[in-house]
């Protein structure tokens, strides 16, 4: 559950990134397909950087504070140690996200995020049913170029989705050559299967529903559709009475709570960037070269990601420790160590296994992947990777009799733990 949420964090700000670059560069270059294609691209885009940063594999040094060896004299041929507990080595942080604490905050917040993309689910379907019911509720007028268009009492003045065309009641009292416009643009947006940039985006605020740059990207998704299908529209050239028109429905269309609210913001109206959009005297080349110059922006930016976020984010091979709970290390893998006692007696020794001292509540769960699990009351064991791994004395750990933690290869040799775990 971590590992998903930092995920699904992190494509949202990858995304809230893109779109950023999206308004301060490329957003009103009237290059619009090409704008289009940028917006459908940093969905994918969001999803899938996160998985090439170029990280590197970090490999795993035990630690000595790790040891319940402590050096008290430094000889020539030996060290001259005591057998002693070592304090808790971890940092706040790192005890804490080993708290059942944790675990408990993770499940809660997993819990909301998957009860919001259910309730943003079901709002979706239910919007996209009630689309497709609208048509067998609706009167159907004519049929252009094989477009079926009905009249609809919706209160707007038209709209399409994929093949048909919906007139609503704000259309009613046009003349015929508005009508002909009107339904000229649903049409570009038939021809552009734009529909599909509204199912798109539909179903990425249902995973992104907490991300607010998710909603804006979507706002700007329409704006582009809607320039594309104006600067189709036109066609013959009478741009002056087309931006009348569009103006004139703008202000028809628009709800009044909305309108106060825009002026309220001090935000531009999309009204009045569609009809700067129709006015600019820019040629195809002229955008088209705008919107080139801007790439080197989108790519230091994404090579930055990728090498920079890879660098500070190392792939550790282990494991996840299998304890859910609180533990603290009270005795670390050691191989063939001199120590000397109080009388000067030199003695090698080894302690090939890891003492753990659970806290209350801590329960073993093997990582995911592994196979052959035994338990029972007292420990667990289990096979992962080419390793087995044996957790003995649950049932009588305290602070004088702690778990203990043994990993053997498949010669069955032991080895440090630390190299196959994260501690």
């Amino acid at each position: 559950m971590v590992a998903l949420l930092a995920y699904t964090v992190e494509v949202g700000v990858v995304f809230a990134v893109l779109i950023a670059i999206y308004r301060h560069v490329y957003y009103g270059i009237s290059y619009n397909k090409w704008e289009r294609g940028y917006l459908l691209a940093a969905t994918a885009a969001s999803y899938l950087l996160p998985l090439l940063k170029a990280g590197y594999v970090m490999r795993p040094v035990p630690k000595p504070t790790d040891h319940i060896v402590e050096i008290v004299q430094r000889c020539s041929d030996y060290d001259v140690v005591t057998l002693s507990r070592p304090k808790w080595t971890e940092g706040f942080w790192d005890t804490f996200t080993h708290s059942t604490v944790f675990e408990n905050i993770i499940a809660v917040l997993f819990a909301v995020y998957v009860a919001g993309v259910a309730v943003k689910l079901f709002s979706f379907v239910r919007g996209l049913m009630k689309s497709l019911r609208l048509k067998a509720r609706s009167q159907k007028v004519r049929s252009i170029d094989g477009v079926d268009v009905y009249n609809t009492d919706v209160n707007t003045v038209a709209f399409s989705f994929f093949g048909n065309i919906f007139l609503g009641a704000k259309s009613r009292g046009l003349s015929d050559a508005e009508m002909d416009i009107v339904i000229r643009h649903e049409m570009q947006h038939v021809a552009g299967r734009h529909s599909v940039d509204t199912l798109v985006f539909g179903l990425y605020s249902v995973l992104q529903w907490w991300n607010p740059m998710a909603r804006l990207a979507a706002r700007y998704s329409r704006i582009v559709c809607e320039n594309i299908a104006d600067s189709q529209a036109v066609g013959d050239g009478k741009l002056t009475e087309y931006s009348k028109l569009v103006l004139g429905l703008g202000i028809k269309n628009r709800d009044e709570s909305a309108a106060v609210a825009i002026r309220r913001s001090r935000r531009k109206s999309p009204l009045v960037d569609r009809i700067a959009q129709l006015l600019n005297t820019d040629s195809v080349n002229i955008r088209r070269i705008r919107f080139y110059a801007a790439l080197p922006v989108l790519a230091v930016a994404i090579a930055a990601y990728i090498a920079y976020v890879g660098m500070l984010t190392p792939i550790d091979p282990r494991y996840d420790m299998p304890v859910r709970g609180g533990y603290e290390v009270v005795a670390g893998f050691f191989n063939d160590q001199k120590i000397c006692n109080a009388d000067g007696k030199v003695y090698v020794v080894s302690h090939k296994l890891v003492n753990l001292c659970l806290a209350d509540g801590a329960v073993i769960v093997p990582p995911a992947g592994a196979g052959n699990v035994q338990r029972d009351a007292n420990g667990c064991k289990f096979c992962i990777g080419n390793y087995t791994v044996t957790i003995e004395g649950i049932a009588v750990n305290d602070n004088e009799n702690p778990a203990s933690l043994i990993v053997t290869d498949q010669k069955g040799n032991a080895i440090d733990p630390q190299l196959v775990f994260k501690l």
